[in-house]
């Protein structure tokens, strides 16, 4: 079970993927979560869809340069490790000031449809009804995937494990039409091991 760590709090300075200046601070929610990135993937996806959702095929229609796949009712995030990983989380009520992209290995978005209203973070393994859901308003959601060198480390990880320690920035809002996938930043390759 992907472990959330601790609760929802409000935006920190040091974990804030949606600028102060363009979301009132009533209007951000963010979320830790740190999922075990078994397959090297984790998944964000509505908690109810039985359709449209992470399968073995998820990542044969996807482009290797995006570093997500994506499905109607998730995406999917590659990752550097198979291990646990950090996950941040962003709920914005409209659209988020985009960060200064120099500090980012890698960003890229895509489009989420939360038909249920109740969002999971979970390894590629895991069943939604495993973890607690995050709660969002219905709808569309346009998905920005930052990846990030960090120092920090999940309070479970693996020493032995090979790949970059990265954090994963995942930045959410309503649209009201799907744009595709779009990279804004693309990475180094190879980037994993």
């Amino acid at each position: 079970m992907a472990p959330l760590i601790p609760e929802a709090r409000e935006s920190p300075p040091e974990a804030r993927p949606c600028s102060v200046s363009a979301v009132s601070e009533d209007r951000v929610r963010v979320h830790q979560f740190e999922p075990y990135a078994d397959h090297l993937t984790f998944v964000v996806s509505d908690a109810e869809a039985t359709e449209d959702v992470f399968d073995g095929d998820t990542w044969d229609r996807a482009d290797k340069a995006w570093r997500i796949a994506v499905e109607s009712h998730c995406v999917v995030v590659g990752t550097a490790r198979y291990d646990y990983v950090p996950v941040i989380l962003t709920v914005c009520s409209g659209v988020p000031a985009l960060d200064p992209l120099d500090g980012y290995d890698h960003v890229v978005e895509a489009d989420v449809v939360v038909p249920s209203g109740k969002l999971t973070v979970t390894g590629a393994t895991e069943l939604p009804s495993e973890v607690e859901p995050v709660p969002v308003a219905p709808g569309k959601y346009r998905v920005r995937v930052g990846y990030l060198q960090t120092e920090q480390r999940p309070s479970k990880f693996s020493e032995d494990d090979p790949g970059d320690h990265l954090e994963y920035r995942v930045t959410m809002w309503p649209v009201a039409e799907d744009r595709g996938v779009q990279v804004l930043k693309q990475g180094p390759e190879p980037w994993a091991y």
